[in-house]
């Protein structure tokens, strides 16, 4: 942006945008209960006033499965580890029939010897189990699914029929690393084939976590690079009952970092939920966070961005001027220029979502604004830009023109080459807008005569009056006056000792907006 722009108060939006700045959607904080090694995996339980969650006692403990009450303000309290289910295995990710009756979780398998087995990346193999829970809380009769193979399978989540399970898994067939598969449970409780959840959902890298809450939004982590902050990030996708799956969402920081977010859970009813992560500033190498969400997530939301770009002096419209449409994250989406009538539209913009606006022409000042796009489907956000002349600035409550100070040799009133050019640009912005009436003037410091100076600054004014009329400005658009040292900016007045720099504030011509 010119610098001139900065200093002005003329540029400013006066139309109200009807999508205002919001809070953010996620509002976080540590949990108390982390320690320094790992804490993750989270899942409700008791009609979700308990969390479920895994944890190491030492950097070379197993994982264990503890369970928490959930406090007023987030906090995990009353934790204890489950009794009769943990094991010389790592357990992890657990889910719950809706009558609390059956279990699945994430178990690593056991090979010879009574040591974890190991695939040929020496990463632990894992499995999912099932287990009925007894009438005193024991999780009794714990079998591996039909659906284990030789191939990594985990992060089980149930959807609120308990008709269809999501899981993750590098079987063969997927898009990469890992994807997110889905399976149906028959109402006898066996399982169908393995469906992968496809390109909307799984891609050549990693796919992990899913959990689907009870409006049937999936929530899952992937480490794609080419849209993610870094490392695992948390998504968003909207299942129908007719099979769709919407587009996915990318959620916002502070969910998201640039380190590994995961294991996202989300209470719909209370707008409040948990997630992993290992990001700078957590206590041990994995911690799970609380959050709050105070709007919800838009899935399949479009909005049109409408709008029109005026002169902020004369308010008519300003035709081909260039707007740029960017993201919230500043990637530049489209470019447009304004119609004969000043117009602009942009299509299919996400609802709920931060936008940036871009306006410039040639003899104005680039202008911006920041939004957020409304939340109704197929609705318009609608702006209106101002843009000032790049040579109009505000000053001490007067709209000036904003040209160099106009400078003369010593004692002569006579305009120099460069006060010629200066003069000429003033000439070209008032055949702009030809009702613009402009009031020369002239000033000097307060070093020398006060008369003399009064009467050489006069001189000087009445010079410029005279250059600028006879370059083809009507004598009724143009006047000007000599003030001397009347109208001091700062607090050299006579006899009092200031800097050349100090004197030169005071030295100063000034083209003061009459009228437009």
């Amino acid at each position: 942006m010119k610098k001139n722009i900065l200093i002005t108060g003329l540029l400013f939006f006066t139309l109200t945008i009807f999508a205002q700045q919001q809070e953010n959607r996620f509002l976080i904080k540590n949990v108390k209960i982390n320690n320094k090694f790992q804490n993750f995996g989270t899942t409700f339980y008791k009609n979700r006033n308990k969390v479920i969650y895994s944890s190491q006692d030492s950097k070379n403990s197993l994982l264990d499965l503890y369970v928490g009450d959930i406090a007023k303000d987030g906090e995990i309290v009353n934790s204890k580890k489950l009794e009769g289910l943990n094991t010389k295995s790592y357990e992890s990710n657990v889910t719950f029939s809706n009558d609390g009756k059956t279990v699945y979780f994430t178990r690593s398998l056991y090979g010879k010897q009574n040591t974890i087995k190991k695939d040929k990346n020496k990463l632990a193999t894992i499995a999912i189990f099932k287990a009925d829970v007894s009438p005193s809380g024991k999780w009794i009769n714990v079998e591996p699914l039909s659906i284990n193979g030789n191939f990594d399978i985990g992060h089980p989540t149930l959807n609120k029929e308990n008709t269809k399970m999501y899981f993750t898994s590098n079987m063969p067939g997927g898009f990469g690393n890992t994807d997110i598969y889905v399976v149906d449970i028959h109402p006898d409780g066996s399982f169908g084939l393995p469906k992968n959840m496809g390109e909307k959902v799984n891609s050549k890298y990693k796919e992990m976590f899913p959990d689907i809450d009870e409006n049937n939004v999936l929530f899952f982590s992937s480490n794609r690079p080419d849209e993610g902050y870094g490392g695992l990030d948390i998504y968003a996708v909207k299942l129908y009952d007719n099979g769709d799956v919407s587009d996915r969402l990318h959620l916002e920081p502070p969910v998201n970092s640039v380190a590994d977010d995961f294991n996202y859970i989300f209470d719909h009813d209370k707008m409040r939920g948990y997630f992993s992560s290992n990001r700078e500033g957590g206590v041990g190498s994995d911690d799970i966070y609380f959050f709050t969400q105070t709007r919800p997530l838009l899935f399949d939301c479009y909005q049109e961005i409408t709008g029109n770009v005026i002169d902020a002096v004369t308010k008519k419209p300003i035709a081909f001027a260039e707007i740029t449409l960017q993201d919230g994250n500043g990637q530049k989406i489209d470019k447009k220029e304004t119609s004969k009538t000043g117009k602009f539209s942009f299509e299919k913009a996400v609802c709920d979502s931060p936008y940036k606006l871009i306006a410039k022409k040639r003899h104005y000042g680039d202008e911006f604004k920041e939004f957020i796009t409304k939340s109704k489907h197929d609705g318009q956000t609608a702006i209106a830009i101002e843009m000032a002349d790049s040579f109009i600035v505000k000053k001490r409550g007067m709209r000036m023109l904003n040209i160099d100070d106009i400078n003369f040799d010593f004692d002569s009133d006579k305009i120099r080459p460069d006060a010629a050019n200066q003069l000429d640009r003033v000439v070209n912005i008032m055949n702009r807008y030809p009702k613009m009436v402009i009031e020369l003037g002239t000033h000097a410091d307060s070093r020398g005569r006060d008369l003399y100076n009064l009467v050489l600054s006069n001189k000087r004014a009445k010079s410029v009056v005279r250059y600028i009329i006879a370059h083809g400005i009507s004598p009724d658009r143009i006047s000007g006056r000599g003030y001397g040292e009347k109208r001091l900016l700062n607090h050299c007045k006579n006899g009092v000792k200031c800097t050349e720099a100090e004197h030169e504030v005071n030295r100063r011509s000034e083209f003061v907006i009459v009228n437009m």
